[in-house]
């Protein structure tokens, strides 16, 4: 498939990533992985209100000529980031785990971007209630209780932040 056809396919039950030709489906968020997603947009809103940063699930960027990720939830400094789909490159990237998900098919996602220039990578799952970060200063990842990020200061309490799981089951 070419980038045109992509960009102009609607697809059927979830967007998928577009990766040098080829189409990659994405899990199908359930319920934990909703929750979580739903939870966390809130809480970013309420920071990027007064950081006055922009809050965006499930979109697509384009990571280099010939890549688009679709992000559960991604996060800008203010200004344009692009027309139809970003050009620049988030502040932040949040990518919730579903259950059939596997950190190691991740790997060429978060690789994607931080190469594009995204500053901070949060995977988060909500079975085993644990979250990893990454940087371009830690590309390795850090297992963390602690959602953060810096130069704006976000920081998210993982317990409190899965405690919305509790809440809603």
């Amino acid at each position: 498939m070419s980038v045109e056809e992509y960009l102009h396919t609607s697809f059927e039950n979830a967007d998928c990533d577009f990766v040098d030709g080829e189409v990659i489906e994405r899990n199908m968020g359930e319920l934990p992985h909703a929750l979580l997603q739903g939870e966390l947009l809130y809480r970013l809103r309420q920071i990027a209100a007064t950081l006055n940063l922009l809050v965006i699930p499930e979109i697509r960027i384009q990571v280099s000529r010939t890549r688009f990720r679709v992000a559960d939830v991604a996060v800008w400094r203010p200004g344009p980031i692009g027309m139809r789909i970003p050009t620049i490159p988030p502040l932040l990237v949040v990518e919730i785990l579903s259950a059939e998900d596997r950190l190691i098919r991740l790997q060429p996602k978060i690789r994607d971007y931080l190469t594009y220039g995204v500053e901070w990578l949060w995977v988060i799952d909500p079975d085993e209630r644990r979250a990893l970060t990454y940087s371009p200063a830690d590309p390795a990842g850090t297992l963390v209780t602690e959602l953060r990020t810096t130069n704006p200061e976000i920081v998210i309490s993982l317990a409190d932040l899965v405690a919305a799981l509790d809440r809603e089951s």
